[in-house]
């Protein structure tokens, strides 16, 4: 698969975030699907994203099943390891990233607050920001991953040790995003209901 032509798609699945309304296209399980179709592997795109949106339940990911299938130049252990790098990389530029681009769409604000005519022209630079701010985070990384090579003495990630972390990690997000002293009860409930339906 054409780099570029990943990097358009990522910075327009970005776009569901910051532009269009948040249809949840832009969540590691959604996106790791159309990535995977995309590349042939849903199975991968499917496993990656769902591990990863355990992983990343405050922030997200965006393109992890990329940096895994463009990395298949490496063995498995090793595209795994790498994904997970670079989506931990994406994820910290990708925020700081974010800033410029809201400053620069406040300044787009404040020029539409001047000039109500030039709305059209305005919503489409931001529009434009938006995309550009994924294509430009995307595209360096996609380079560098499909073209990165680990030796073989270097360790792995096994599928079974990612599925440990991100449970792991997951279960840690949730604790902190959603155990509050105001919904702990429900909280309480939910998991024996989970256990319930587990055990039957």
């Amino acid at each position: 698969m054409n780099v570029f032509l990943i990097s358009v798609i990522g910075a327009a699945i970005i776009l569901d975030k910051y532009a269009f309304g948040e249809f949840g296209f832009s969540q590691p399980l959604i996106s790791g699907m159309i990535i995977g179709a995309i590349f042939g592997d849903t199975t991968s795109g499917i496993f990656l994203g769902a591990l990863l949106q355990l992983m990343f339940l405050g922030g997200l990911p965006i393109g992890s099943t990329s940096f895994f299938l463009l990395a298949k130049v490496n063995s498995c252990e090793h595209a795994l390891f790498l994904a997970v790098v670079f989506a931990l990389c994406g994820g910290l530029i990708g925020g700081s990233m974010e800033i410029y681009a809201r400053r620069l769409n406040e300044k787009l604000y404040y020029l539409f607050a001047k000039r109500e005519k030039l709305l059209y022209p305005i919503h489409f630079a931001g529009l434009v920001t938006a995309f550009f701010r994924g294509f430009c985070l995307l595209l360096p990384i996609f380079i560098i991953s499909s073209i990165l090579i680990i030796p073989d003495a270097f360790p792995g990630l096994t599928k079974e040790l990612l599925t440990i972390i991100s449970v792991s990690v997951g279960l840690a997000n949730g604790i902190y995003l959603f155990i509050k002293r105001a919904t702990t009860i429900y909280v309480i409930v939910g998991v024996i209901c989970g256990l319930v339906l587990l055990v039957l």
